[in-house]
């Protein structure tokens, strides 16, 4: 349709199936309508077409609107704007090309993308925020719950199973403050940019924004239809999301294993092997770990894309959208799997708090007391109870087993400690209870961070719903409009 005037051959069949985007925009083209819609309106109200001209448009633009996911569209129409753009003209006559007056497929597209990913990120914070309420849910129950703390994968201090879920709930809080900043600034409109330059009507493009419930116009008419970095951004904070995950995932899966023992998965998120029938694998964490590298993966080929192009507007861009797209999908069914995999998992308590009176767990408490005690320097206990660590591990000796008379052998240990103290600071209860300071695993700590955390999530989640409201009002303010115009 648009070639007929400067290129008047049609585009070579093969050229047409490489450059078309039609696979990607069925997921645009709700968004594409509303967006003609609006233009439709502010062009009308800005006295731009007649008000018989648009409710004429308007009323074409609802009946596809209405059946927007039946649309069909062979290559030749390059992309959803043409396709739509055709099916009204088509359907009202040719007064559906005034349509397109103060508008470009440049800034047509961009807000497409801007409407549909502002969507997408309200849905992931969404399921952002049922995986967090879970995990607070879980943590709530296990504030007292003794299980070891781990650096470079030893042993290393015990910790409660509330404080490891809060380090957890703390990632994603970042991740969703991370999502809330990209929405702002995917939130605004690139309409009336047109190719890049502006237009000489006097459009509105603060009606057009408003209309579509974004919450401002873009003031650049160039960066309005060349920048993609809402994509990127978007990409990059997936990414990150996703490597949270991934590290959950991973967990979760040593957890299960025979030789951690922590944590049973439940059998429907589970697979049983080939050959093997005592097998229960936990296939559905292991693919969800996977795929946390085809995250990093679109934003490096995203980023790799935009890197070298020029202003404004470059046909490149529409590789972008797929990237995203994926990305989106993949994030999206990870965490709500995660968020189940959590709720119905089991949790052996027991095992957890047997596996703390294993490997000098309380080790640095009981340097600790020798500063308190003794008044030495950390760098003397550190010393001396590692000696005594290594002295117990060559008599066969568990931390249980260690008192006054065991120590005194040790080189330069001090006299005075009782054995009443010794044990006391050997446990691994009386470890956690004493790390009261803030963020810490004391159980009134962690249950303090758990009310702070649930307060800080209601928050979020009351600044997400409002978003979605605004966008969902706008729509149906819109259609409204419409249906007004067009005498429907």
């Amino acid at each position: 349709m648009i070639r007929k005037g400067r290129l008047g051959s049609a585009f070579d069949a093969d050229g047409a199936s490489f450059t078309s985007s039609l696979d990607f925009d069925k997921n645009i083209a709700s968004y594409d309508v509303l967006g003609d819609m609006a233009h439709a309106i502010m062009l009308y109200e800005s006295k731009i077409i007649t008000k018989t001209e648009a409710g004429k448009i308007l009323k074409g633009l609802l009946k596809i609107y209405e059946n927007v996911d039946s649309i069909r569209a062979g290559p030749q129409s390059e992309d959803i704007h043409m396709a739509i753009e055709d099916k009204l003209t088509k359907s009202i006559g040719s007064v559906g090309g005034k349509l397109h007056t103060a508008r470009s497929r440049n800034d047509q597209v961009a807000l497409d993308l801007r409407m549909w990913a502002r969507d997408e990120i309200i849905e992931v914070s969404g399921a952002l925020i049922a995986l967090e309420k879970t995990l607070l849910s879980l943590s709530k129950k296990h504030t007292d719950t003794i299980m070891p703390g781990y650096t470079h994968m030893q042993r290393a201090q015990p910790t409660t199973l509330a404080h490891h879920l809060l380090s957890y709930v703390e990632a994603f809080m970042r991740d969703l403050e991370r999502l809330s900043g990209a929405y702002a600034r995917v939130n605004l409109s690139p309409l009336g940019a047109c190719a890049f330059a502006g237009t000489s009507f006097p459009i509105d493009t603060k009606k057009t924004a408003a209309l579509l419930g974004f919450d401002g116009a873009m003031e650049n008419s160039m960066d309005a239809v060349s920048s993609r970095d809402f994509i990127t951004e978007t990409l990059s904070v997936l990414a990150i999301t996703e490597a949270n995950v991934s590290r959950l995932a991973s967990e979760l899966i040593l957890w299960s294993t025979t030789e951690f023992g922590f944590i049973e998965i439940a059998d429907e998120f589970a697979s049983t092997s080939s050959i093997m029938p005592q097998k229960k694998n936990p296939d559905v964490l292991e693919i969800m770990r996977a795929r946390s590298a085809l995250a990093y993966g679109k934003l490096s080929v995203g980023l790799s894309m935009v890197r070298g192009l020029p202003n404004s507007y470059n046909r490149d861009f529409q590789e972008l959208s797929p990237l995203l797209h994926d990305s989106l999908e993949i994030t999206k069914q990870s965490l709500s799997l995660l968020e189940k995999i959590v709720k119905t998992m089991k949790v052996d308590k027991k095992r957890m708090e047997e596996a703390c009176s294993e490997g000098f767990i309380t080790a640095t408490e009981l340097a600790d007391l020798l500063v308190k005690e003794k008044g030495m320097p950390f760098r003397d206990a550190h010393q001396l109870v590692g000696a005594a660590v290594k002295q117990a591990i060559k008599e066969n000796k568990t931390s249980s087993e260690i008192d006054s008379k065991f120590l005194s052998k040790i080189n330069g240990w001090p006299k005075g400690i009782s054995d009443a103290k010794i044990k006391e600071t050997l446990s691994p209860q009386s470890a956690v209870n004493s790390k009261n300071s803030p963020g810490g695993p004391a159980p009134a700590q962690t249950k303090k961070n758990i009310a702070a955390k649930a307060r800080a999530l209601s928050q979020k989640e009351k600044e997400i719903r409002s978003r979605a409201a605004k966008v969902k009002n706008s729509k149906s303010n819109l259609t409204r409009r419409a249906k007004r115009l067009g005498g429907g």
